[in-house]
């Protein structure tokens, strides 16, 4: 008895003939060929995305990523402040930190506040306790001290002009920007020094006592 061959059109093992195969992994393929476009075009979307968010957020901090971009007049002069403000904290932190600290709480029982002080009513006060620095008791915001502060303009070997920065930063920083202190001048500098030279020992250390009779509380700077 003789065996016939299968046609294509026979079902096989799995129940399914050769055209349902192949009509099968046809379709699947051309689902596959069809999803390509649009993932593709979203890909390039989210990087569209992105690019255009950097771009924001670099232009915004005073930066470009065009070269051919120029800057305005304003943004040159937010850039110069925003510098000179950083110099400062610096200068400050460096130069008084380790005492008063970087947020001018000072150190409880050891070292007095910047941040409310009433000693910062009289900008040629701070000058001169910058420039020769103080000694024995002083009491500051109800509390009792008693620490050497150095000369902190030898000591850092601060210029005039890294004094008033100094000066004006603490007076404007934390509670004390409530109180809008006037900014001291190269002037208060110059004034500061006349009135220590007067002085038996222009070069001592004041105490409270002494420079609280020079600089009064209350006294106009």
């Amino acid at each position: 008895m003789s065996k016939k061959g299968k046609g294509k059109s026979d079902p096989g093992a799995d129940g399914f003939t050769d055209r349902e195969l192949q009509d099968t992994h046809g379709s699947e393929r051309k689902v596959r060929e069809g999803l390509f476009l649009p993932f593709f075009l979203f890909l390039i979307a989210c990087a569209w995305f992105a690019w255009g968010s950097i771009s924001l957020f670099v232009d915004a901090n005073g930066f470009s990523l065009n070269p051919e971009r120029q800057l305005t007049e304003a943004e040159i002069e937010a850039q110069k402040i925003r510098a000179q403000e950083m110099q400062t904290e610096i200068l400050f932190k460096n130069s008084c930190g380790a005492c008063h600290q970087a947020n001018g709480a000072g150190i409880p029982g050891s070292f007095p506040p910047l941040d409310g002080s009433d000693w910062l009513d009289n900008g040629q006060r701070v000058i001169s306790l910058t420039l020769v620095g103080m000694s024995g008791p002083v009491e500051v915001m109800g509390q009792q001290y008693n620490s050497l502060m150095p000369k902190i303009a030898e000591t850092y070997n601060l210029k005039d002009e890294d004094i008033v920065s100094v000066v004006n930063y603490v007076r404007r920083s934390w509670s004390n920007a409530s109180k809008e202190y006037a900014e001291v001048t190269l002037e208060d500098v110059a004034a500061a020094r006349k009135a220590l030279e007067e002085r038996p020992d222009p070069a001592a250390p004041w105490t409270a006592e002494d420079v609280l009779k020079q600089y009064p509380f209350g006294a106009a700077d």
